[in-house]
């Protein structure tokens, strides 16, 4: 996996186009040499899942999620734990899937717990690299609502890993994403990760973007 000049100021996708989809997987299908009724009819819910839950993320314009904060006396660190979340891999257009663990350090705004959740959504559901969308979710967190730092621990398993590889579950890809003074503060980061770590897994292959 590599990185992307793509951000988080990158433009939103258009509305997705569903009889397009449908037709053009129709097509897809046809050129895997799949052409009975049952695969015209996957070629439809495929196209409704692809907008819905796999690219849905581009109809969400982060800044739109991060309006919901409210007045807030610089306090300490917040986390939320195991945020489930699905992304697809850019390269190679097939689903990663795991946890999302979120911390920031507030400023004078505080950011509803759904809406810390709503951003993960947004921001994931999009085609994506892992180590970028941890990154897109801590700057949007640490701009966006102007919090002192932010992080985001990912773990996830990818299917172009699972698919092309011995076909066994396992691998899990651990990335790490820090911006302001989660990045910069080695006091705040040190108790970031720890209190985010109690909640990660045991096993990771482990990668760090800051």
């Amino acid at each position: 996996m590599s990185n992307s000049d793509d951000g988080p100021d990158s433009p939103a996708a258009g509305k997705p186009d569903r009889a397009a989809m449908a037709a053009a997987m129709v097509d897809f299908l046809a050129a895997a040499g799949l052409t009975d009724e049952a695969a015209v009819d996957a070629a439809a819910r495929s196209a409704e899942a692809w907008a819905d839950a796999l690219v849905g993320g581009y109809q969400i314009e982060p800044s739109a999620v991060l309006e919901g904060t409210f007045d807030q006396v610089a306090g300490d660190l917040v986390t939320l734990s195991s945020v489930p979340f699905v992304s697809v891999c850019s390269h190679h257009l097939l689903p990663f899937f795991g946890y999302a663990h979120v911390a920031y350090l507030p400023g004078d705004r505080l950011l509803g717990l759904g809406h810390l959740e709503e951003l993960v959504h947004a921001l994931s559901r999009r085609l994506q690299l892992q180590e970028r969308l941890g990154q897109e979710v801590a700057t949007w967190l640490a701009d966006g609502v102007k919090a002192r730092g932010a992080a985001c621990v990912l773990e996830a398993e990818h299917l172009c890993v699972f698919a092309r590889g011995k076909r066994q579950r396992g691998p899990i890809t651990r990335t790490t994403a820090f911006a302001g003074d989660l990045r910069d503060d080695p006091v705040f980061r040190q108790q970031c990760l720890s209190l985010l770590g109690s909640f990660t897994a045991p096993a990771a292959s482990e990668e760090s973007a800051t």
